[in-house]
């Protein structure tokens, strides 16, 4: 009897079942019983168990959710047994986030961002003990934005973008002008304003990054209007053993949001 797993579980975002053919051999198929056993073991511990049907060919399948299973990322090993004969297969599932990063694709410290545009936020979810540079995890959370009162300072480069000590230094100093509630599923899912309204996020066809948070600045921007913003992000995934809060920033750390002119630069302190 054999046991086999699709060599892309675990690697195709948005799929949460883990699906396993069984195949019985002859012999196996001359016994009486067709109802046979499997169960999900991760760092030699049972996760969960049931059992499967072989058919009048020997054919049988195995579907479970990995909330039903996962614990962290690592190797799983499914185990089946239908009397004397039995086999194991091993998956290697990364759905864990330990961290994120909001790459802000359309500022590039020369310009800054004019009040009318969005702001376009490539997020990128990894962590530290998974075999791949990033994760399409299943996770809840916010982004807070913050503003901090400053003009616009040209010819500055990625170090001071990204320097709080320019900006009061912690977070205590900073005005917070929205928390977007944030909903992950993978490659899908939403997020929604402190003011009212929902909207899906994109899924960026293009690794590493996972999701395009496409943040409405009409949303926030009569609170402190123009300025320099950084966004904080806080969430815990939604299945796994580590349910605790998770951070992450946005990078650059800071970016300038104003309503600027036709040749791009900001209109006073509009």
């Amino acid at each position: 009897m054999t046991v086999l797993i699709d060599v892309n579980e675990g690697k195709d975002p948005g799929d949460r079942i883990l699906d396993a053919n069984i195949w019985a051999t002859s012999p196996t198929l001359g016994m009486l019983s067709k109802e046979g056993d499997y169960s999900i073991h991760f760092d030699g511990a049972k996760q969960a168990s049931g059992k499967f049907d072989l058919n009048d060919e020997g054919r049988g399948s195995i579907e479970i959710d990995y909330e039903k299973f996962f614990v962290t990322n690592g190797d799983y090993t499914m185990k089946v047994e239908l009397g004397a004969q039995s086999s194991s297969s091993v998956i290697t599932l990364d759905r864990f986030a330990d961290s994120v990063s909001g790459s802000v694709s359309n500022f590039d410290g020369d310009y800054p961002l004019d009040k009318d545009s969005p702001v376009i936020i490539n997020m990128q979810f990894t962590a530290e003990n998974a075999q791949t540079n990033f994760i399409n995890p299943w996770v809840s959370g916010t982004v807070k934005v913050y503003h901090y009162e400053k003009g616009f300072n040209e010819d500055q480069g990625a170090s001071y973008w990204n320097d709080d000590s320019e900006r009061g230094d912690t977070v205590d100093n900073w005005n917070l002008v929205d928390t977007i509630q944030l909903d992950v599923n993978s490659d899908s899912g939403s997020y929604s304003y402190s003011a009212g309204g929902t909207t899906d996020f994109y899924a960026v066809e293009i690794p590493p990054y996972n999701l395009n948070l496409i943040i409405d600045v009409d949303k926030f921007y009569d609170e402190e209007g123009s300025g320099d913003y950084t966004l904080v992000f806080d969430f815990s995934n939604d299945f796994g053993d580590d349910t605790s809060n998770k951070e992450g920033r946005s990078s650059w750390a800071w970016f300038h949001i104003c309503e600027t002119k036709s040749n791009g630069k900001c209109d006073g302190n509009k």
